[in-house]
């Protein structure tokens, strides 16, 4: 049976990833967050108008990141604005990436500060649908500290692949920083295990990076997938 999406979300995004075209960053975000995963409060700007409306419906600080199309390694083109802590100061951001990259951005609050992993999923010729975790943002190359699973994953198997992570100690609180909800980094891995079993077939690679994770829960912050058409492109890290 589909996972906690429900048949009807599930044959939604299985209709919207048929369509060929490519997810939006945005779209990436909903597809975890109809999945229970949470993401952050975010807008999708295309002129100073709606980066007002914008501004006026979130809690500062915010990241600033352009959404145009084909951009795929933001940071390498200076498409990422953190930590923006007015109105103002958010505006003039978006004044100059938008006049260097296009006017389509996504706003999102900043996550709360916590420890950085990465999920992942992918689906093999030969095996089906597998989960990935490992450590994220700045130490996910560094670090090459991850698990694969099948998919889809029990709590058991959740939790043994979180805690055999290198990274998992910090989760516990490490030199007086406080401990992660690790029982809500299980369960993010749960819902992506759901999320690829019932859209495997749809779906080549998918990728968060990173799943931040504090005291409070976690938040994917950062998400691409590429459909199925698409495999063999693979994923940019």
């Amino acid at each position: 049976p589909d996972g906690c999406g429900g048949n009807d979300i599930a044959a939604e995004w299985r209709g919207r990833l048929a369509s060929g075209r490519p997810l939006s960053e945005d779209e990436a975000l909903k597809l975890l967050s109809d999945y229970g995963i949470e993401t952050p409060r975010r807008h999708t700007v295309e002129g100073d108008q709606d980066l007002s409306d914008a501004a006026r419906k979130m809690r500062f600080p915010v990241v600033l990141k352009t959404a145009m199309a084909g951009i795929l390694h933001k940071s390498d083109v200076d498409g990422v604005a953190l930590g923006l802590g007015d109105e103002a100061t958010l505006s003039q951001a978006y004044a100059d990436m938008s006049s260097r990259l296009g006017a389509m951005a996504i706003v999102a609050e900043m996550a709360p500060k916590g420890v950085e992993l990465a999920l992942g999923a992918v689906v093999d010729p030969q095996w089906g649908p597998l989960v990935v975790v490992s450590a994220g943002g700045t130490l996910m190359e560094l670090l090459e500290d991850k698990a694969v699973a099948l998919a889809p994953v029990s709590g058991e198997e959740a939790a043994e692949l979180v805690g055999s992570l290198r990274i998992a100690r910090l989760l516990d609180g490490y030199r007086g920083a406080p401990a992660a909800n690790r029982g809500a980094v299980v369960d993010a891995v749960v819902r992506l295990g759901w999320l690829v079993a019932d859209l495997g077939g749809a779906i080549s690679e998918l990728d968060v990076n990173p799943l931040i994770a504090g005291a409070q829960g976690c938040t994917a912050v950062d998400a691409l997938v590429i459909a199925g058409a698409s495999a063999g492109h693979g994923v940019p890290v």
